[in-house]
């Protein structure tokens, strides 16, 4: 983005920003608590913004040969989430500022954070 550019939403694909949210509440049970997160930009529609989370916690379907767990055993996967418009508050972008280009916000663990355990229950 040039620097007399108008900020567009088209700008922020494929970028990490800081979403302000509202409502962290409902949000919850997918492991963000937090009311501003740093998430990667995969696209947007009408409906919200859509972001990518690293280490999302799911169920294994299919158990290891022999194995029979007594609780239930998660993996750690990269997920797609639509953030619907109505939860995010604002967004702050933060155009050609050197670490800001996916992935090194991550890499300092700044976000949302799930259990590191692979038996949760």
């Amino acid at each position: 983005m040039r620097k007399n550019e108008m900020m567009s939403m088209k700008n922020i694909a494929g970028d990490v920003v800081l979403l302000i949210l509202a409502n962290t509440e409902a949000l919850a049970d997918i492991g963000i608590t937090q009311k501003s997160i740093y998430v990667k930009v995969l696209g947007y529609d009408e409906y919200g913004l859509w972001v990518e989370l690293l280490d999302f916690k799911i169920p294994k379907i299919k158990p290891e040969q022999g194995e029979q767990p007594k609780r239930p055993i998660y993996q750690s996967v990269t997920g797609s989430l639509l953030m619907p418009w109505p939860f995010i508050t604002s967004i702050v972008h933060f155009p050609n500022v050197e670490g800001f280009d996916y992935p090194s916000p991550f890499e300092s663990n700044i976000g949302f954070g799930v259990e590191k355990e692979e038996n949760l229950g």
